[in-house]
């Protein structure tokens, strides 16, 4: 917000701010520090009469005594010196902080690479147990399911195996009937066995053969059940290997999931380390802003050692300026 004017006050004040910020005090430059207010010829002027108060001021500390002089003199020759050595010792203690925070950033930048390695090859070994996990699921499902078929199979055969057996018991106790029936047959013919030999010759050939193809018939029947005895022994088998291999994949199973517990730990500890890792890059940042304005500081500081050099340097030229003239008033 521009002012409604300005006066020699504002003017020293806005030269005294741009010396200490180790400006050059140009009209132009007091004129944007006054908020472009102001006319540059008024400007002009009142630089004039403060430079003609500073030469008022030099003269009269040329009236000094010579040992006033020269403890001004080694004064500020010590000003100087504690100044540089100020300096000396900020530039030093800023260089070191810089060297440790960059060391400490290489330190971190290391050690973000390692980690990132580290989440990396977890995520893959996490996928990866998951795929044979996956996997191992399905087979599990393809052998339970072949379980229950060969279980459907086993109980089919042994329905059939009673089917037969009940059968089996049956020819056979026909037979007992048809053996009970000869021998019921036998004693009530005995009689008349002389006349009717030949017809109980042929009953007799006729129910042989009738008990020869009856046990024609057990005997294969008796085949039958061995080969379903062996089929069922070896579906029994079958069954028992299918049921180790399901125990087997159960086993492998819990270990896959104990074996993904222990990734998604190590996962979890190494997103705290990321979080960790964060925090460093933040106070990190809060140094490297810490070195800005130590640096900024320094800058200052060495701006207003010049500046006040400038002075001294003004101080003893105007002083050895007047010590020829007032040699000169003595001897007039």
């Amino acid at each position: 917000m521009a002012r409604g004017g300005i006066n020699k006050a504002l003017v020293e004040q806005a030269r005294q701010n741009l010396l200490s910020r180790g400006e050059n005090p140009s009209i132009d430059a007091i004129r944007v520090e006054l908020g472009n207010t102001g006319s540059k010829t008024t400007i002009h002027r009142y630089l004039k009469e403060l430079e003609a108060a500073e030469v008022t001021r030099l003269d009269d500390e040329a009236l000094l005594s010579q040992p006033i002089k020269e403890l001004i003199g080694r004064l500020a020759a010590t000003l100087t010196e504690e100044a540089r050595s100020i300096v000396k010792d900020n530039e030093q203690s800023c260089q070191e902080r810089v060297n440790n925070v960059l060391e400490e950033l290489r330190c971190a930048k290391e050690e973000n690479a390692q980690l990132s390695e580290q989440l990396t090859f977890a995520n893959n070994q996490v996928q990866t147990l998951a795929d044979t996990l996956e996997a191992a699921k399905s087979s599990n499902n393809q052998l339970e399911k072949q379980a229950n078929e060969h279980i459907v199979e086993l109980s089919s055969l042994n329905a059939s195996l009673n089917e037969k057996q009940q059968h089996i018991e049956s020819l056979e106790e026909k037979h007992q009937h048809s053996r009970e029936a000869l021998q019921h047959y036998r004693d009530s013919v005995k009689e008349q066995r002389e006349q009717d030999i030949r017809q109980h010759e042929q009953q007799v050939q006729s129910l042989q053969v009738e008990i020869r193809n009856l046990n024609q018939t057990l005997s294969i029947k008796q085949t039958d059940i061995t080969q379903l005895n062996k089929d069922n022994a070896r579906l029994v088998s079958e069954l028992s290997q299918l049921r180790k291999q399901g125990n087997e994949q159960d086993s492998l199973l819990t270990q896959l999931n104990t074996e993904l517990q222990e990734l998604k730990s190590k996962n979890s500890r190494l997103t705290t380390v990321t979080e960790d890792h964060h925090i460093i890059k933040r106070q990190l940042t809060q140094t490297d802003k810490q070195v800005h304005d130590l640096t900024i500081a320094n800058a200052k500081l060495e701006s207003e050692i010049q500046v006040k050099s400038d002075m001294l340097k003004q101080l003893i030229k105007a002083k050895q300026e007047v010590t020829p003239e007032r040699e000169s008033f003595r001897e007039n």
